[in-house]
């Protein structure tokens, strides 16, 4: 089973990317083995999801270094060891500190079961309107999501 989990809010312009991309995967046929949840802002939601499923893609807005437009993909094992600062749209909890919980309540690494898929976002301001450079990372990531994450084989997973 693989688990698509989108966070954001839709009234802060750019920070709904990771909302608007399960809005639309939702409108499409995907395999049966395939979950969708809009979680919001609720990062916690992710503590009930990690032994249910084998795979779990996180699609959320990021503020980093990286130009506008950049997808930034990386397993959530990864993301906890590199020097980059990653800042992921408001939560209740932050997405690395929810990492970080997971790792140190599980034996096993559990991380690597999560992927991140990170929108670099341009801003954040009351809006129910996405950028124009957003509207093209948010086609391009709903693309990458379903040619390359929903396939049962494993090798692109193990990639990223």
């Amino acid at each position: 089973m693989i688990c698509i989990v989108g966070f954001g809010n839709l009234l802060l312009g750019d920070d709904g990317v990771g909302i608007r991309i399960i809005q639309r995967l939702k409108m499409m046929n995907l395999p049966n083995y395939v979950d969708i949840i809009d979680a919001g802002a609720y990062g916690a939601i992710l503590f009930s999801l990690i032994e249910k499923y084998d795979k779990i893609i996180v699609v959320d807005a990021v503020r980093s270094n990286h130009e506008i437009e950049r997808i930034i993909l990386m397993k959530a094992s990864e993301i906890m060891k590199t020097n980059e600062k990653y800042y992921f749209s408001g939560h209740d909890l932050n997405l690395l500190d929810i990492f970080s919980m997971i790792e140190s309540v599980y034996s096993d690494n559990l991380l690597d079961k999560i992927c991140i898929i990170g929108v670099r976002i341009q801003k954040i301001e009351e809006s129910l309107e996405l950028s124009e450079k957003i509207i093209k990372s948010m086609e391009k990531t709903v693309n990458l999501i379903t040619t390359n994450f929903l396939n049962e084989g494993d090798e692109i997973w193990k990639n990223h």
